[in-house]
């Protein structure tokens, strides 16, 4: 093989190498947060579905209880934990506040605070909130979710 020939292959695996055909298109973040959105749209509204509908069967998700932090495995039991609490959260509105979307080839962490008030303006307070999310299929899913409330100065 001649020098320049090897250097023509070694030049094409280097860049087919370098490309990751499953990298999400660049408004991927906008997506999540779309998807997020939507959840909290519904949650407001008393609605978990939200949360269900973008969950991968594999989700696992943090829940807050006082005195601990319990890990809910599957989405069966992350529909036991959400479907009694539907009409049983009260209307409020929302801030999705700072949300950030790292991307890292097909998984994608976001991170924003939630602050929410009734809807006569009294404030509900806010959470600090890890959402993960993997491409499935062309469909952004959630796989992991972790809330916590915001402490006093926090």
């Amino acid at each position: 093989m001649t020098k320049t020939a090897f250097l023509t292959v070694l030049m094409a695996l280097v860049i087919m190498g370098g490309c990751d055909r499953n990298t999400p298109d660049p408004n991927a973040g906008q997506e999540i947060i779309a998807l997020e959105r939507s959840a909290l749209d519904k949650w407001a509204q008393s609605n978990t579905g939200g949360y269900i509908d973008i969950s991968a069967d594999e989700i696992t998700w943090f829940e807050f209880q006082p005195g601990a932090q319990l890990r809910v495995e599957g989405l069966p039991a992350v529909r036991n934990l959400l479907e009694p609490l539907t009409g049983n959260i009260p209307l409020h509105t929302y801030d999705l506040v700072d949300p950030k979307v790292q991307i890292y080839g097909n998984t994608a962490v976001l991170t924003f605070h939630w602050k929410a008030s009734m809807t006569d303006g009294t404030p509900l307070g806010g959470w600090k909130a890890t959402s993960v999310y993997t491409l499935k299929d062309g469909k952004w899913l959630q796989v992991h979710a972790h809330w916590s409330p915001v402490q006093s100065g926090e």
